[in-house]
């Protein structure tokens, strides 16, 4: 069978660095029939794929994987796994569930697969996606399933169907396997959280809502808790004064070295040297606490680079995100976002590209959405492609149209490719829910044109998307409970993130349909 692509997709997983991300994933895995509709009905097949066949063909296609194979009792099986939860990172059921329907719903993400042409008489599919039996149903008794995390597949081992339906079927299920695995790898990230001040709330700035509202108390405690529970990711918690004398010893000719490889290869510079240098040096900054705490993600919103105060210590960290990190495949936000910074490196984990961070702008007229920041991926396929980037003054500085001005900062403006399909979305720890919509990036100058560039209003970073019904995405937008930032990842990210959903037990909010 040819798994080229499957093959790659997961070698692209392994890219992610450090912290036990390539430690293999460990399935729990069984066989609960023969394979084949041929026990006590019909006769043997002519040509069947053994149970060694398809965990070899599996082993082969699924690098990193430890498939666990188990081969005792179903009964025992169950008590297996859940006695040893914390031992296996997913269930791999291959067979009819029999009439104990308990291995499938250990809370783990699942995947059972149908042997085509063995009676379906013990596959509730419904069951699996909703947890629940029917009230009408005709049998009586049975307890309904809390959290069900489990997707549904299919092999045809009696090979009847034609080469192409049957290596479909087996790259589905190749691909579901990985979904386990990237899920392992998620909860393996260690994010770098460096704080503007210590009594920062976290995603401060996301959250609007009336005067009437506010944070609760022990709002940062209860998010990390939840947070880290939820993702077994971990946050590590850096306080400003950390940053000031990491930069302060960080050397400036490195600093410098760094700079100019960013000027060089940038289309157009309005940003004067030393501000990048600035930016450069903070970012090699930050770059060491990263190292210092075994950390493989970073969110910072600190705004200086001294507590003087001063203009001149004025700094937005955007360019080494997005030209230093990402480019390295470390996913960074210049917001303390860890929901939007956990995004981004699930979207990394499953497609090999880097996220934009943004606010967002509906514009129901011209039926489109404008998201926009100081910094956007040069780099949006995840590969050796570099976009042509201008690297300018930040717009929220205070002398921002004075270029030759200390503290006039830095960002940077890039053009996505125009006709390119992008996801919208985020994951919600506090909602267990994740919220998409697609769209087709479109060429906001063409658009706008009517007065002044579009480059100059607001952030300097832009992505104009079009979208078939703006209405019913803006209608439900409600910034006290999803926050006015997003990400956006190049390419339709529907399935995976609602299949990833599924297996992590996360709601999905199509805020398009």
């Amino acid at each position: 069978m040819k798994k080229t692509c499957l093959i790659a997709l997961m070698a692209i997983a392994l890219s992610v660095s450090s912290h036990g991300q390539n430690a293999p994933t460990r399935i729990f895995t069984m066989f609960t029939s023969g394979g084949c509709g041929c026990t006590g009905s019909g006769g043997e097949p002519e040509t069947f794929t053994t149970h060694e066949e398809v965990m070899e063909q599996l082993r082969n296609a699924c690098a990193d994987v430890d498939f666990t194979k188990w081969e005792g009792t179903y009964g025992d099986a169950y008590e297996e796994v859940t006695a040893n939860k914390n031992d296996y990172h997913g269930v791999l059921i291959i067979g009819r569930v029999a009439n104990d329907y308990r291995l499938a719903f250990t809370g783990l993400p699942t995947i059972v697969v149908y042997n085509l042409f063995e009676f379906m008489d013990a596959q509730p599919y419904r069951l699996f996606k909703t947890g629940r039996f029917s009230e009408n149903s005709v049998l009586q008794g049975g307890a309904d399933y809390d959290n069900p995390r489990i997707l549904t597949a299919q092999l045809d081992r009696r090979n009847l169907s034609t080469p192409d339906v049957r290596e479909a079927m087996f790259e589905d299920l190749v691909y579901k396997i990985n979904l386990i695995r990237v899920i392992h790898q998620l909860s393996k990230t260690r994010i770098l959280m460096l704080k503007r001040d210590t009594l920062e709330t976290i995603a401060a700035v996301n959250y609007r809502g009336d005067h009437t509202q506010s944070f609760p108390p022990g709002f940062n405690e209860h998010y990390l808790r939840n947070f880290e529970a939820l993702f077994g990711a971990e946050v590590v918690v850096i306080e400003p004064g950390a940053f000031y004398e990491e930069y302060q010893n960080t050397s400036i000719t490195k600093a410098e070295e760094v700079a100019d490889e960013w000027i060089r290869n940038a289309r157009k510079v309005e940003a004067i040297r030393p501000e990048i240098i600035k930016n450069a040096r903070a970012y090699l900054a930050i770059d060491a606490l990263r190292e210092k705490h075994d950390c493989n993600a970073v969110s910072t919103h600190i705004r200086a680079v001294a507590p003087s105060g001063e203009l001149k210590d004025n700094l937005f960290p955007g360019l080494g995100m997005e030209l230093g990190f990402k480019t390295r495949g470390i996913m960074a936000v210049c917001q303390n976002y860890p929901d939007i910074l956990i995004s981004q490196v699930l979207a990394y984990l499953l497609k090999g590209r880097p996220s934009m961070l943004g606010d967002f702008i509906y514009d129901t007229f011209n039926s489109t959405e404008t998201v926009l920041h100081c910094g956007i991926p040069v780099n949006p396929y995840g590969d050796h492609r570099r976009l042509p980037y201008t690297i300018r003054t930040h717009a929220e500085s205070p002398v921002r149209d004075l270029p030759e001005q200390p503290g006039s900062a830095t960002g940077l403006t890039a053009e996505w490719p125009e006709g390119e399909t992008v996801t919208v979305w985020e994951m919600h720890s506090l909602l267990n829910t994740i919220r998409l919509h697609t769209g087709v990036v479109v060429d906001g100058h063409a658009i706008y044109s009517g007065g002044e560039d579009l480059d100059n209003v607001m952030c300097t970073a832009k992505i104009v998307i079009r979208h078939d019904d703006i209405e019913k995405i803006q209608q439900r937008f409600e910034p006290c409970l999803y926050g006015i930032h997003t990400a956006v990842t190049l390419g339709d990210l529907r399935k995976p993130l609602k299949d990833i959903a599924t297996l992590m037990g996360f709601r999905v909010v199509e805020s398009d349909r």
